[in-house]
This record gives C-alpha cells, structure tokens and sequence, in this order.
C-alpha cells in the first residue's frame, strides 16, 4: 500500500479538485448532496503547509464528508491566535503546540481518546508529562516525530572554493576553532560575504537546543544539564555548571570575529536567516527548518552539515521526544458537533499511513514504527548527507530528556524561564561585551532560576 500512498499524495489534490468542480457544475456532486463537516486544522509550520495540505487532501479524498481548514500560525499572528484560544475559539487540532504544567488543562487528555498506537511510539509517551512535568495520567500532546538533530550548516560548493573541508577537517572543538580561523581568512577575501559563523537571537534555539548541544560536545552530559535545572548543580558553580563552557563559547566565537557583532539583538528570520539564505555567510548552526527554507528558495542549492564534534566519550546531543511540539485537541471543544471527526482526522494524522508521508514530506525520523505502511524512505538533504551517515557509522545521540523540559514540574506559575527567554539576551550580551565577567553572568543567572523554580 505503501507505493500507492505516494501516488495518491502527488494525485490527490488536482483530482479531487476537478472531481468536486465537474459534480458541482452538473448539480449532482458530493457537496451538494450533504454538508461536509470541517475540521480546522494548525499546520506543523507555515513553511511545511504546502506538504501538509497534500497529505491532508488524501485524507479528504478518503473521507469525502470531510473539510479539512489548513490555517498557518507564525510569529505575526501567533497574538492573534491566542486572543482566538483565550475566546474559546481555538482550531480543533493545533500542531507543534507546547503544553507545560500552567496550561496544560487546556487540551483534551489524550489517554482517553482511545489512540490505538502508543506501542508503536518508541517512547513512553504515556507517562512522559509526568517525566517532564510530574503529572500522572496525563497527555495533552502527543509527539510522533523524533528528536530535531541541530547541526553546523554549510553550502558545499563554496566550501570547496575556500579549500575547506569541515566534515573531515573537524573531530574536536579545537578543529572546530582552527577551521574557523581558516574561513575568517577566506571570509575577508570575499566582498560578498558579511559573516563567518551567522547567528541571530532565538530564545529556544540559543538559549536550550545550541548551548546544549555545545555544551555537551564540550564535555557535560543531558544529566549533568537535568541536575542544573533540578537546583542539584548550582548556576553559580563555575566547576560544575555544565552549560558555562558553551556560554564562554559564545563569547569567544564573537571576540575572535567569528560570530556577527550583536548577534544577539538580530532578529531570528528577517536578519539572520535572511541572511544566510541570501547567501551573506556560509556557514551556520540551525535545526532542519532552516534547510528547507533554503531549499524553498533554491532547490539546487548545495547545502550540507556536521553536527558539534562528540564528546570525550563520543556522544552527541540531539534533542529527545516529548510532547513538547506535539498534536494536541483543545478541552473546550469536546462538546462540539465534529468532535468524533476531530478525533478520527487526529489519530489518522498521528497514524502509520500519515506518519510516514509526513516524514517522507518534511524529512524527519518518525517516532513511531510505520513498517505497517511500508516504513521510511528519506531522501531531504539533512538525513542524507548529515543524519544517515552519523547513523551507518554508529554515532552515539543522547536522545533523553533536555534540562529545562525536564524541570517544568517545579516552575513557578507565570515566571520566566532562565535561558529561553528574550530577558537573557542583554545579560548574554554585558557578558561578551565585558561588562560583567562569567561569574557575574552565572550570579545573574542564578537568580533567575530561584526566580522561575520551586522545589
């Protein structure tokens, strides 16, 4: 079956399209017979809509008394929506959504939905609130996908312009350090490029995913990060707190000119991505979005990666599965009409048969075993050319738990997080301009914990 889903996707819009047009010209067509039911829908990402919206166009061709709304929520209209969730009129389901311990009541509990495929998830997502956020019995979200692998990003062909060679040149951080120095000099040679290693500010991105990943290449471990957020480390230890070696990084990496000056005042898309996509840099550290806006852009591009080099111990960060970025329904609308058919377009977009054209569609590893409808086969540039190989070589991921998501439990109602919150961004910023030195930083930091949690 498998084989034909794939053609399916590619057929089932104009197909269905032209079907529905020629039934309605004539009068006697599906949608003049009865009233479709709509079930609106959040996709994963506007720039994942596209794909998403074939994918959901097989599903309407299967259920033909079924509407599915496609909407898009980014950054511009994320306060919109909102105002929408607090009206009591949200979507009725709402992807890549973000459930913690002081909202989570606003979703349905989806261990009495009846989801009929928690055992092929390979992980427990049954009882993964209550690890991340100590409640029992519980889902608000449910998360198909595996881990994101955030890794350096580089076009290929102007790589090879430089003489520069990062996949074979770097195995440690001191490689890492030389190769930038290498294409600081190139850099300099080229009126077209503005910056070595482009950044921009994003509180997840810098403040959890990067300066976790650094932070373990650099010696610490996902452990040593849970017992930091758990207040077993403390922010102040300069010898222990794991994640000070990747806060210092930052800070290097900008002094020696590798990362733009300010980078941490740039806006995330309009500066930073822009910047790369527009080729003002050629090198960058991001997760698999940033790929496919390149590729949006140019689908020839010659883009390629390498993840942080390991640890001492060869491990690499990845981040791990949780319902963080899950599929969720809301609790106010249980009582609507469509109900049942939310719940029936949920657990098929949450199924072997869709899992797998999502995956195949926006190039992720699934977390669920779709070998029912014939398995995965990637093909996007970040799996080929960065994850497949890491993989085949047998490159050991610490895929647990992150920090923060793993102390949500004992955050305190309405306070805001350490790192992923755009308040670290200036005292990131004193910190690398010599305004404050790290223990400053750590002592700043150190507040804000006590601040945002309570054991």
């Amino acid at each position: 079956m498998s084989t034909s889903l794939s053609a399916k996707l590619a057929a089932a819009a104009p197909a269905f399209a032209l079907a529905l047009a020629f039934g309605v010209a004539l009068g006697t067509g599906p949608a003049l017979a009865q009233k479709k039911v709509q079930v609106e829908v959040a996709a994963t990402m506007p720039e994942f809509a596209p794909q998403e919206r074939g994918i959901w166009d097989l599903y309407e061709e299967q259920n033909p008394g079924i509407e599915i709304k496609l909407i898009q929520i980014n950054e511009d209209t994320e306060a919109a929506y909102n105002a929408r969730v607090a009206a009591g009129n949200p979507v009725d389901i709402r992807n890549n959504t973000i459930p913690v311990l002081e909202n989570y009541k606003i979703y349905q509990n989806l261990l009495e939905i009846g989801y009929p495929h928690f055992d092929r998830l390979n992980y427990d997502a049954r009882n993964i609130f209550e690890v991340t956020n100590g409640v029992k019995g519980y889902l608000p979200a449910l998360n198909i996908q595996r881990g994101n692998f955030s890794t350096f990003i580089f076009y290929g062909d102007e790589m090879k312009k430089a003489g520069l060679d990062p996949k074979t040149q770097i195995k440690t951080v001191d490689d890492l350090r030389a190769f930038l120095e290498k294409l600081k000099a190139y850099t300099a040679t080229r009126k077209d490029l503005q910056y070595v290693l482009d950044m921009g500010w994003h509180p997840l991105m810098i403040g959890r995913v990067i300066i976790e990943a650094w932070a373990v290449g650099m010696g610490a471990s996902k452990a040593d990060i849970r017992a930091l957020y758990a207040g077993e480390i403390k922010w102040t230890d300069l010898d222990r707190n794991p994640l000070l070696p990747a806060i210092a990084l930052y800070k290097e990496f900008t002094d020696k000119g590798y990362l733009p000056p300010k980078w941490w005042q740039r806006a995330w898309e309009t500066e930073f991505e822009a910047s790369f996509i527009g080729r003002k840099s050629i090198l960058t550290f991001h997760g698999p979005w940033l790929w496919t806006k390149v590729l949006a852009q140019n689908p020839r591009a010659d883009i390629d990666g390498f993840f942080f080099p390991p640890n001492k111990d060869g491990l690499v960060w990845t981040d791990g599965t949780t319902q963080h970025g899950g599929s969720a329904l809301y609790e106010v609308n249980k009582k609507k009409a469509n109900q049942a058919e939310t719940v029936k377009a949920f657990t098929w977009w949450n199924g072997p048969e869709a899992v797998k054209l999502r995956a195949e569609a926006l190039g992720f590893l699934p977390a669920l075993d779709v070998s029912s409808a014939g398995g995965v086969k990637l093909t996007n540039p970040q799996f080929v050319r960065v994850i497949k190989p890491a993989l085949d070589a047998n490159v050991k991921f610490d895929t647990s738990v992150s920090g923060r998501h793993s102390a949500e439990r004992w955050k305190k109602k309405g306070t805001p997080y350490v790192l992923t919150d755009d308040a670290f961004a200036p005292l990131l910023g004193d910190y690398i301009e010599g305004r404050t030195d790290l223990a400053g930083l750590a002592a700043k930091l150190q507040q804000r914990w006590d601040t945002a949690y309570q054991r």
